[in-house]
């Protein structure tokens, strides 16, 4: 199994957020069918985490996979090879899982 150690123990939604927002074209208030806008503040400012299902409605609005979310936010850059490891410890995660 990979090692942990370069994976970062806490999510960071806030930024991932304003990165893939930005990265579509989005504004703040372009989301607001998903929740408000000071909801959405108050995420990308770290000071709330969101539910699985505001994850579900942020991607749903930015037309992309809810795990897209996810996954950026475990990443510290949207590099090609923080996006590579955290796909690989998934795929071990889920490997190992299936396996037992």
């Amino acid at each position: 199994m990979p090692s942990r150690k370069r994976v970062p123990p806490q999510a960071d939604f806030g930024r991932a957020l304003q990165q893939l927002r930005a990265a579509r074209g989005l504004v703040q208030e372009d989301m607001l069918l998903a929740t408000s806008r000071r909801h959405i503040s108050r995420i990308e400012q770290g000071h709330q985490v969101p539910s699985v299902r505001t994850i579900e409605l942020l991607a749903e609005q930015m037309q992309i996979h809810p795990l897209t979310l996810v996954a950026a936010a475990y990443c510290p850059g949207l590099d090609a090879a923080s996006v590579n490891e955290i796909l690989e410890t998934v795929k071990a995660d889920l490997r190992a899982m299936v396996s037992d």
